[in-house]
């Protein structure tokens, strides 16, 4: 006896991709649906521990049916683009699963199941259909079955009795009586699913109907029945079954087939679903593989360690992992140089992070073996020209953050619980305030309750629908703040209150009770432009905006007699811009030290005034923050929309102003479309120090993304060009630290700024040298220039000018 599974792909896929919303690989590319098929695939496979299965899929094009109806599904929405760029990979994971795919042009999945069904199902074999269409009941019998992919429940034949009272292959009269809204099915207008439940069960099915029409009563359902009669009739043929498909195969050939679990995990890497990933390869490390060098440590002698023996016997290890002859070979080595450096062990160069050579190639290999895993990533790294940009940049980087990460930086906690009490305070006077407004006490933190208050009781103009209700998100009451009192106060409520719980008592938990510092997590391999990113916690997005939420900053400080200095590229995406484009504006401005907002202002608006006199009533303030504005806008592909809300002006106006700016900056306008050019022909774009970015968004027939790809293929050039050039200032500043033996170190990353903690009489030397090195870390076409700041914590710092 043998259960065989039957899964209706289309059906799946669909509920994948509505049940999860907007998730995307850091490059923009949909993943929703391919996540949610994963998970339910994985769940069947782990409950149901299937030995036969087969996918079935409709194909794109008319089908028989049409030549009977050619309205048929006419009224079903053609398919998402989100999801029709999901499916050859959904079908490609279904394959590295081992199972086999049916589809045929011209029939509906639906079609071959029933051919699959009939084929399959003998007293030996037990199928299980799974799906979520209604149409399929009619193929329930003694040894077939249906499963909701929703709930995972079963019906039978005699729970299809029970439910309708009549047999499941009437699912197909019901259909012809009342129709199917989701297949366009007309049925008879005013016979719903009750009267024919009960016309089919006094009757039997459609021509039983027919043949006694005359003891019909009412009589104006008779009438209804004797004019629909060749609807009827069509309705049950569109909603039968087709089951004489040929189907090329036996049972043993729908066996499920070995998993390609290399495949398979490159793809997931791909996709960027890591803990997918690590799930999948935790359990095949449990039946005894080995796919992937996680758990493993290599070195140059030919040996291979689990990390796990390292970390349990670290004095045998000490010697080889100090070395700085042998080379190791691992996946995430910061992580691992930092845990051995908390239990004495030096982790030195030279090694080969796995982790970081699968995200600059943007490939996922799995070998068994660690150096044949090795031996592959350093082939493409060679090939796609970023060799040097590993060897000199990135790994030295792994070095550099472990180090980061151990400094930490000194906190106060005391700061942190009287600010957070402060905090509180305010938010209890907040809320009275809102209750009063109000007229009511509520949930400040239900959306629900929220929109009730504001939409129906205060009768505020409502935005947009969610499924609970009206949208009551920032963007919804920042458009109503000037309508109600009452909004002002909500929007200050959630900024303290986030503010407090984030940030107040948010970062409380995370201060080191042994070194009084927090010690946050870098990652090099999270970002697709090559930015750092920091969580645990997330220090490089400290409030700013706001006076109270800057207040945050205080609780970061030195230690005892100890100085912080901040030093901060000036405007380095711009310069980098000035860089690639070459504009002879930008260009002269910079070299000349000129104010760069006020010069685009100059430029772009001299003589007859682009303004409307809304905006030109400020004057030259007005005219140099439009200016930096669209100086910023263009390094991220701003459109004449964006700017349009961001300077709160009409569409024109704004379309206006980016024209007359390219029109100036000729440069920057030619930069920009050789960059598109580029993408277009090559899928990606580089840095410049040659990391590469690939963007096929912009080769997409749905406008939004392609959209995207066009700004993200402007904008990764210039935001990953200083990305690498502070990477390379924080190796160097690093080296120079460690040649000098300086006790001063580095505590803070945050994009473009590097923040020290100075121990007295180094401060000199490390303004100096850390400002020298940044300035100096490449030439470019323009100068670079770092601002120097020092104070006791970081908010309260001043602007140092200095001549060493």
């Amino acid at each position: 006896m043998a259960n065989i599974y039957i899964i209706d792909g289309s059906s799946i896929v669909y509920r994948a991709f509505h049940a999860i919303r907007d998730l995307k690989t850091s490059s923009g590319q949909p993943t929703n649906a391919i996540y949610g098929f994963i998970t339910a695939l994985l769940k069947l496979l782990r409950e149901k521990e299937p030995v036969y299965i087969m996918f079935v899929f409709d194909m794109k094009g008319p089908t028989v049916r049409h030549g009977t109806f050619a309205e048929y599904k006419a009224n079903r929405k053609p398919m998402p683009d989100e999801l029709s760029l999901q499916i050859p990979t959904i079908k490609k994971i279904i394959e590295l699963f081992g199972i086999r795919i049916f589809e045929k042009q011209g029939y509906e999945a639906d079609d071959i199941i029933a051919s699959a069904v009939r084929k399959f199902a003998t007293e030996s074999n037990i199928i299980y259909i799974v799906t979520g269409d209604k149409d399929m009941y009619q193929l329930i019998g003694n040894n077939v079955f249906l499963i909701n992919p929703g709930d995972g429940s079963i019906t039978d034949r005699k729970r299809f009795i029970k439910k309708y009272g009549v047999e499941p292959v009437n699912i197909i009269d019901l259909i012809g009586l009342s129709g199917d809204k989701s297949d366009n099915i007309p049925g008879i207008n005013g016979i719903g699913e009750k009267t024919a439940l009960k016309l089919i069960k006094e009757y039997g099915d459609i021509e039983g109907i027919f043949s006694g029409i005359d003891k019909i009563v009412p009589e104006k359902l008779r009438k209804k029945l004797y004019e629909g009669k060749d609807t009827v009739y069509m309705g049950k043929k569109l909603g039968t079954l087709i089951d004489d498909i040929p189907i090329d195969s036996c049972v043993e050939d729908i066996k499920i087939g070995e998993t390609d679990i290399k495949g398979l995990l490159e793809l997931l890497e791909n996709l960027e679903f890591r803990k997918l990933a690590a799930k999948i390869r935790g359990t095949f490390l449990k039946e005894g593989g080995n796919l992937l060098p996680e758990n493993t440590m290599g070195f140059s002698t030919g040996d291979v360690f689990t990390y796990e023996e390292i970390i349990r016997n670290p004095e045998a290890f000490k010697d080889i992992c100090e070395s700085p002859i042998i080379e190791k070979c691992g996946f995430d080595i910061k992580r691992k140089m930092v845990e051995l450096g908390r239990i004495g062990i030096n982790f030195s160069m030279p090694f080969f992070d796995i982790a970081v050579a699968a995200h600059l190639t943007g490939k996922s290999i799995s070998e068994k073996n660690i150096f044949s895993c090795r031996d592959r990533y350093a082939e493409y790294l060679e090939s796609m020209g970023l060799k040097k940009l590993f060897d000199d940049v990135e790994i030295p980087l792994v070095k550099s953050l472990a180090l980061l990460e151990a400094n930490g930086i000194k906190t106060d906690k005391e700061f942190l619980v009287n600010f957070s009490g402060r905090l509180k305070k305010e938010l209890d006077i907040l809320q009275d305030r809102i209750y009063a407004a109000a007229g009511e006490v509520f949930n400040l933190n239900s959306s629900q309750q929220l929109s009730h208050i504001l939409f129906k009781k205060l009768g505020l103009p409502s935005g947009r629908k969610t499924k609970t209700g009206f949208s009551t998100d920032n963007a919804v009451l920042k458009e109503l703040s000037d309508v109600h009192p009452i909004v002002n106060m909500l929007l200050q409520y959630r900024e303290i209150y986030k503010l407090n719980s984030t940030y107040a008592e948010g970062l409380i938990p995370f201060i080191s009770q042994e070194t009084g510092r927090i010690h946050p997590d870098y990652s090099q391999v999270s970002t697709s432009t090559g930015r750092l990113s920091c969580s645990n916690p997330n220090l490089q997005n400290i409030p700013v905006k706001t006076e109270r939420g800057s207040e945050i900053r205080r609780a970061f400080c030195a230690e005892g007699k100890n100085i912080l200095y901040s030093f901060d590229y000036s405007q380095i995406e711009l310069r980098i811009l000035a860089h690639f484009s070459q504009d002879r504006y930008l260009t002269d401005a910079f070299k000349n030290d000129r104010d760069i907002h006020q010069e685009t202002a100059d430029i772009l608006f001299a003589g007859d005034s682009l303004f409307s006199p809304s905006i030109d009533a400020g004057g030259a303030r007005d005219m140099r923050r439009v200016a930096k504005t669209i100086n910023f806008g263009i390094i991220y592909g701003m459109g004449a929309y964006g700017l349009s809300q961001e300077l709160n002006i009409a569409l024109s106006e704004a379309d206006n102003f980016i024209r007359e700016y390219f029109a100036r900056f000729s440069g920057v306008k030619e930069y920009i479309n050789d960059t598109v050019k580029f993408v277009e022909k090559n899928g990606y774009v580089t840095t410049i120090l040659k990391r590469r970015r690939y963007i096929n968004e912009v080769l997409s027939q749905d406008k939004r993304q392609k959209e995207f790809g066009m700004r993200a293929a402007i904008n990764m050039p210039i935001q990953g060009s200083a990305a690498d050039l502070i990477k390379l200032a924080m190796n160097r500043i690093n080296e120079y630290f460690s040649s000098e033996k300086m006790k001063s170190m580095m505590v803070l990353q945050v994009h473009d700024e590097l923040l020290f903690e100075t121990v007295p009489g180094e401060e000199k030397s490390v303004c100096k040298n850390v400002k020298d090195i940044m300035e100096g870390v490449m030439s470019l076409k323009v100068p670079l220039k770092v601002d120097v700041k020092k104070g006791s914590n970081y908010l309260d710092m001043e602007n140092i000018d200095f001549d060493i």
